[in-house]
């Protein structure tokens, strides 16, 4: 089911409701053509006939065949890391984790990471740009010194993008010594999610790895699927197509807020949790570029000049970044989400206006898809307790500690707060 929301839309802040219905709407997916080419492609997919049956070989699995990996490189985060963490932890699982830390961050990742390493998770932080290497350009120096009054938003836009390319390079070499596989390359605010179809998608009558997604098969992780997928074997990066998830409630026909609070255990404030609470996405007709994952075992060290396609190492038209996802098994969901957790103390070349901006969807669907990850966060952690401990109070904690951090740097008056925060420019 799909629907515009119009003008009936309200800001997902932190506004604690609760509701009546539990809502479950799959997913509206239709077919992305790639635009060099004039005929439809299943590239790096196996025949048909080929496609191993996923499910009924691990309905009764209580293991993962294997753990994921992931390189995150983050500044002043820590609002929405907990959540990000929690997800992948349970849908994935990810098990290895190396996390870059910029040093223009204000925020300490530290007691957040640490949270999550006491259930196992294999965790290295780099910190200071240990990892970096020199480019030409003199903003791509690692004594490069940024000021003020000379250095242009150009410059740091570009630099910011050379700590990027040179930190996931630095990253895969480290989980390819370490015989990792699966790897993704995804931001704080974004979500490896399962391709489920919607109920007005016409289900593919061929026997592949999407067909056979079933949203109610909760022992299955998505280790489970890409063991038995049809994806070619030989390809050691797959790029999957990414969507916008925008800050609004979702409305019935009055204009009245659905209910959505009861789509979690009572303990829990939806409110805090972006997946849940904001439900209000982009159409599939209109993808963002994509993300991927990649072979950390087959990396073969080649430099990466855009994370959102490794040149001819990803599945898609010479390694395309709006790849054709009607047959993929996943997707990426990328959150706008709240303004506490959007903004950023010091400099903010976003700012309140890309905030709006972003929010500023002339058209969204509803998605209701990813709602229950938490209980199954919950029943594999053990402790409810626990869980409310490494989500909501964790993520409570980083807004108070980002609050006063803005604070602080306002009244230092270090940067021209009015300047860089009404900025529209975009900064990717």
């Amino acid at each position: 089911m799909s629907r515009p929301t119009g003008n009936r839309r309200k800001k997902c802040l932190n506004i604690y409701t609760y509701g009546l219905s539990v809502v479950y709407i799959c997913i509206q997916f239709s077919l992305l053509t790639d635009n060099t080419t004039t005929t439809t492609k299943k590239v790096g997919l196996l025949p048909p006939h080929n496609a191993p049956v996923i499910f009924k070989a691990s309905a009764t699995k209580t293991k993962a065949p294997f753990s994921f990996s992931a390189c995150l490189i983050i500044k002043d985060d820590s609002i929405i890391l907990p959540e990000w963490l929690a997800y992948h932890y349970t849908v994935l699982p990810l098990g290895r984790l190396i996390v870059g830390v910029d040093p223009m961050s204000y925020t300490d990742p530290t007691p957040i990471l640490d949270a999550y390493r006491t259930i196992g998770m294999n965790i290295t932080t780099w910190k200071n740009d240990s990892f970096w290497r020199d480019g030409r350009a003199s903003w791509s120096k690692k004594e490069y010194t940024i000021t003020n009054n000379s250095t242009s938003y150009g410059d740091l836009r570009n630099r910011k993008r050379h700590r990027q390319h040179v930190f996931y390079e630095a990253c895969l070499r480290q989980l390819r010594e370490e015989n990792r596989t699966w790897t993704m390359i995804i931001d704080a605010d974004e979500y490896l999610a399962f391709n489920y179809y919607d109920d007005s998608e016409q289900k593919s009558s061929e026997n592949n790895t999407r067909s056979q997604l079933d949203q109610q098969s909760s022992p299955v992780t998505m280790a489970d699927v890409v063991s038995h997928w049809d994806i070619d074997p030989k390809l050691p990066c797959v790029t999957f197509a990414r969507y916008l998830f925008v800050s609004t409630e979702t409305e019935d026909g009055d204009g009245e807020e659905l209910p959505h609070q009861s789509l979690v255990h009572p303990d829990f404030n939806v409110s805090l949790f972006h997946t849940v609470r904001c439900r209000q996405r982009a159409p599939l007709t209109s993808p963002q570029v994509g993300k991927s994952i990649v072979d950390a075992s087959r990396y073969d060290g080649s430099p990466i000049d855009n994370p959102h396609h490794f040149r001819t190492l990803c599945t898609g038209f010479g390694g395309h970044a709006f790849p054709d996802n009607k047959f993929m098994p996943f997707r990426v969901h990328h959150y706008v989400g709240s303004w506490e957790a959007f903004r950023s103390p010091g400099f903010d070349a976003r700012g309140r206006s890309y905030f709006d901006k972003r929010n500023n969807a002339q058209k969204t669907v509803e998605d209701s898809t990813m709602t229950v990850w938490l209980d199954k966060f919950t029943t594999r952690i053990g402790d409810r307790e626990k869980v409310i401990e490494m989500t909501q109070t964790l993520r409570l904690h980083a807004e108070l500690e980002m609050e006063r951090k803005i604070m602080e740097q306002k009244q230092q008056q270090l940067f021209d707060w009015e300047k860089l925060n009404t900025k529209t420019k975009e900064w990717i």
